[in-house]
């Protein structure tokens, strides 16, 4: 217990932005005119219409039990200071979450490639990608693990595909990364590193341990110009922020390109600085059929990885990249065409003593529902977005059970290089609970994921009829939606980057309506094909001028929608400049349609990089379920 204690003192002391442990807005200290002239007009419209209950009627408020009614309406300063305050954002906070449930009953929160700093190709690996990232909500991670060769032989020679590549014939050929260091140079500054960042509180094995002139595993993404860091300072930095913002568990997910010997350095890596956080790895624990509930892992970190017996003999290569619907999906991809020498090397066998540490996430590599490893309890199938798409194609309704009882993992396209993302919600509705994106991009994929996630703790309880602890015929709830959205007024809008004048600024709000739809088809188009927008309903004001603009009251109003799953609809906002050419975004913001407040509320907005703040919009809110 003193280990626990340790780092829970430890973690406490790491500081984060407040905003990344609840989305809620911020009061605002200071309207600007269009706000205060636009909620002027509201007051004293709602005051000469004495008969309306303001909360009840036009907020809709949910009044908590014991909770002192005030009345927003008194006076205008009143109703100013309400409109200013939390109580009046357009997201609901969330609520209490229900952590009963079986842990593949829940979607997670993931990520895709989380060492990398920026694309797929050339931007670097850094332990500090970890740390930003579960500190925004993120509970599963990615490690790709190498040998951690010289690397100055290491950029010439590694040899062995990341498990979240395509077939090769959908990855360009790529040079080879230039000489940087001497091996003896590379040496040096990694051995001071990890002694500089962990010698003093036992985290380094010393010297004694390590033994003379061992090299240690490396993380990075095989076959491109990224810059490698180490296993060791990746796991120290995810042990330090694992349970910062939350105490729900985190997955490790491992991919394996490391030689035996390089694995037994990671076990020891991972049995340190994960000591009291690993699963306790027992018979009973062994043997189990039915995976715990969320609440029962509380601070633990769930390592998933290839699983392979105990016995050697019984061990095979393994590899659970995708499926062989995606390797034997013909392209016509100018890649295909590389020879067979440029092919990513067999994958590596999976040392036992690392695989057994997958005790409820299991990884198996896919051929079909029917395959054994499917009735193997805890085991974890890893697709591609396109691989996923297809299988869900083939095997329909068959795609969607395996996911109410079992965990699924979805990652991005691997020529999505420029790291844009998939569309989350695509698998959501199928049941596949960890859907990885690119957390280096905030395009679409991540809004989404932010407006499903926010405040979550990044465990979110799939709703009904997507469970294990529900019968095969329990119901799906759907719902009938009709949606109005008026815009008001704009308070301190981020210009769009790159930008420094407000004078040519003349920002509007495209918004976004994410429901299934009939063009929610199961083939995706391309690489940009989550930039298209044909799985949602998008409406447009017209544009006004400044960072403190007047919308003038413009009313978007969306068509009756019937077949809502409410729990996996969103509304996404994007404000952009009107320019010449392309318009350029500013801010954004995405709301579940769960958490969409009726009434006059004010939309808190993100910047482009999903800082704050990107300003605020005054907002009227219709909306109607049945």
């Amino acid at each position: 217990m003193a280990n626990v204690n340790e780092l829970a003192e430890r973690t406490g002391q790491i500081a984060i932005d407040p905003s990344s442990q609840s989305p809620a807005m911020k009061p605002l200290t200071a309207l600007s005119p269009s706000f205060q002239t636009h909620l002027n007009q509201i007051y004293k419209s709602l005051t000469d219409s004495k008969s309306t209950n303001f909360t009840k009627d036009i907020q809709r408020d949910e009044q908590e039990a014991g909770t002192p009614e005030s009345d927003p309406l008194s006076s205008l300063d009143a109703f100013r200071a309400y409109m200013a305050s939390p109580p009046a954002s357009a997201l609901r906070p969330a609520r209490q979450p229900d952590i009963t449930a079986p842990i593949t009953d829940y979607f997670i929160s993931s990520s895709h490639n989380t060492y990398l700093t920026g694309n797929q190709l050339s931007s670097d690996a850094a332990a500090d990608a970890y740390t930003n990232a579960l500190l925004s909500g993120c509970r599963c991670v990615e490690i790709d693990v190498w040998d951690g060769e010289p690397e100055s032989e290491s950029d010439d020679d590694s040899s062995s595909s990341s498990s979240d590549d395509e077939n090769v014939k959908d990855k360009p050929k790529l040079p080879k990364r230039k000489k940087v260091k001497s091996k003896i140079g590379d040496f040096i500054s990694r051995k001071v590193s990890s002694h500089e960042n962990h010698g003093e509180d036992g985290k380094v094995a010393g010297a004694a341990n390590v033994g003379p002139l061992r090299l240690e595993p490396k993380v990075l993404h095989g076959h491109t110009l990224t810059k490698g860091t180490t296993f060791r300072e990746v796991c120290y930095a995810i042990r330090d922020s694992a349970f910062v913002v939350s105490d729900l568990p985190v997955i490790v997910s491992l991919e394996v390109h490391a030689s035996l010997e390089q694995q037994a350095i990671m076990v020891e890596i991972m049995e340190d600085a994960f000591k009291g956080l690993l699963i306790e790895i027992t018979p009973e624990m062994e043997a189990f059929t039915t995976p715990p509930p969320l609440q029962e892992l509380k601070r633990k970190i769930l390592v998933k990885v290839k699983w392979v017996p105990a016995t050697p003999e019984d061990q095979e290569d393994v590899d659970d990249r995708t499926d062989d619907l995606e390797q034997l999906e013909p392209t016509n991809s100018a890649a295909s065409t590389q020879s067979a020498s440029q092919a990513p090397s067999k994958p590596a066998k999976i040392l036992h003593s690392l695989s057994k540490h997958a005790v409820f996430t299991k990884g198996f590599s896919f051929k079909q529902f029917t395959q054994p490893e499917a009735k193997v309890p805890g085991h974890v199938f890893s697709l591609s977005e396109r691989a996923a798409r297809q299988a869900d194609e083939k095997y329909g309704n068959a795609f969607f059970e395996h996911n109410r009882n079992n965990f699924m993992r979805i990652y991005p396209y691997g020529l999505r290089v420029n790291s844009s993302n998939l569309d989350p919600t695509f698998f959501w509705r199928r049941g596949a609970q960890i859907v990885a994106l690119n957390w280096q991009n905030r395009d679409k994929g991540m809004m989404l994921n932010q407006g499903m996630f926010a405040g979550e703790e990044g465990w979110i309880l799939k709703p009904q009829g997507y469970r294990s602890t529900e019968p095969e015929s329990a119901p799906i709830t759907r719902r009938t939606i009709d949606l109005s959205i008026e815009f008001l007024a704009g308070q301190d809008l981020a210009l769009p980057p790159g930008h420094t004048s407000e004078k040519g600024f003349h920002p509007y709000v495209s918004c976004y309506l994410h429901v299934e739809t009939p063009d929610d088809a199961p083939t995706p188009t391309g690489e940009n094909s989550t930039d298209s927008e044909k799985t949602s309903y998008k409406r447009e004001i017209k544009y006004a001028n400044g960072c403190n603009p007047d919308f003038g009251s413009q009313k978007l109003e969306f068509p009756t929608l019937t077949g809502v799953v409410e729990e996996l609809a969103f509304v996404r906002f994007k404000v952009k400049d009107d320019e010449i050419g392309r318009d350029s975004l500013a801010s954004w913001a995405c709301i579940r349609l769960t958490r969409l407040q009726e009434g006059y509320r004010v939309l808190r907005l993100y910047k482009t990089d999903g800082s704050e703040t990107g300003g605020y919009i005054l907002v009227r809110i219709m909306k109607t379920v049945s």
